[in-house]
């Protein structure tokens, strides 16, 4: 060995990262949920640490995700919100999420200055805590932009309510959020699509403060799933206006009508809401319901469908949109903002928001897929999983972390 060789000293450990997590607050996950998932595996598998401030759910959620269970307490007990859709279960709501970041901060002193910590999410309640924290290297993730004012105001933007109360809110929750963590001179941003990244530039960050870590598709778990087409078309989400339900149910109606043993598969914790209206459409035995499933029975079912339909009014991104992709089915969308910068022409789009021309779209795939022809055979697609995998997700953001 050279006499200025080190190599006989101990490796440095990595330094810990510190998650706010305050945010999840019912077993139905969303797309940042899914996204923050493969961060922290990407993480983990590098050795570095991880430490989770969060509440009750949110411990459920690690022991359902395999993560382990370093976990910081921050609330008493799971609230009992009963439906938050209503203006007093959005004020529970509410409530359930100051009573976790008043316990985040009263537990503030558990992390370390060596520490690098992480907001799972823009809202108030992560943002405040990751401020305040003593850690050194401080990242704040951006996952959706609000609406502005004026968009919430004028009700401008698909996504927000007749009430606007709740986009109110949102817009009001970002500015603070990210005028706050300006004050972090050394702090990072992180953004999920590539249109955010003048969104931030607008609050003032400089370009070395942003870092695009992008969402990605389960190729994996795409790929170990069978192929076997039992539905025409195929629908995943949340009942919200933003979604586009009316337009769902529209859809569904039509290829009830022109299409001979139509059948369709909803996936997720719809059929509450959903059910009755089928119902009324005479589509009851044409549709079948889910409920929530594994990741694994959820890309069966993709995999099971011939079109994916996507009749959102407002994405951020449009996880489920890469998912369908990644199985392999054709996708129909309105032309939102969010979808060419990422997806490019691996979908088929149709002008917003109209209503019979999406219907009519959707039945041309479903016609061309019924004969054997699937528009994505001709396509690059495997660039495309390449290029969005949850394994370049984890690269950009473990990269990140590295160069901190």
């Amino acid at each position: 060995m050279s006499k200025g060789s080190d190599s006989s000293l101990p490796s440095r450990a990595p330094t810990r990262l510190v998650c706010f997590v305050n945010g999840i607050y019912a077993n139905e996950i969303g797309g940042g949920d899914v996204y923050f998932a493969h961060l922290a595996r990407g993480v983990l598998a590098t050795g570095r640490p991880l430490h989770f401030f969060g509440g009750h759910v949110l411990k459920e959620y690690l022991e359902r995700q395999g993560l382990p269970l370093n976990l910081t307490l921050t609330d008493r007990h799971k609230g009992n919100l009963g439906d938050v859709t209503s203006l007093r279960g959005q004020f529970r709501l509410l409530f359930d999420f100051v009573r976790r970041c008043f316990g985040t901060l009263r537990k503030l002193g558990e992390v370390r200055p060596e520490d690098y910590a992480y907001a799972m999410s823009d809202f108030w309640f992560d943002a405040i805590p990751l401020v305040f924290c003593r850690a050194r290297v401080k990242i704040l993730y951006l996952g959706m932009m609000a609406p502005t004012l004026w968009e919430v105001i004028s009700r401008g933007r698909p996504d927000v309510p007749a009430s606007r109360l709740a986009s109110l809110y949102y817009w009001l929750s970002q500015q603070i959020s990210f005028r706050l963590f300006r004050l972090c001179r050394q702090g990072q941003v992180t953004y999920s699509h590539p249109d955010m990244k003048r969104y931030l530039q607008r609050f003032g960050y400089p370009e070395t403060n942003l870092t695009y870590v992008p969402n990605g598709m389960d190729v994996a778990a795409a790929d170990a799933a069978p192929e076997r087409k039992e539905f025409d078309v195929v629908w995943a989400g949340r009942v919200h206006p933003q979604k586009g339900v009316d337009d769902l149910l529209a859809t569904l109606e039509w290829l009830g009508k022109r299409l001979p043993d139509f059948r369709a598969v909803i996936i997720g914790r719809s059929k509450t809401v959903l059910e009755p209206k089928i119902r009324q459409l005479g589509l009851s035995e044409n549709v079948v319901f889910t409920g929530l499933v594994s990741e694994a029975e959820k890309f069966r079912t993709l995999k099971a469908s011939r079109v994916f339909v996507m009749p959102s009014r407002y994405e951020s991104w449009g996880i489920v949109v890469g998912e369908a992709l990644a199985s392999g089915i054709p996708v129909v969308a309105y032309e939102l903002e969010c979808y060419r910068p990422v997806f490019g022409a691996f979908a088929r789009y149709v002008k917003p928001f109209e209503r019979q021309l999406f219907a009519e779209a959707v039945e041309r795939e479903v016609r061309e897929m019924r004969a054997g022809r699937n528009y994505l055979s001709g396509m690059d697609l495997a660039s495309l999983k390449r290029e969005l995998s949850w394994s370049s997700a984890q690269a950009a953001f473990c990269k990140l972390l590295g160069s901190l």
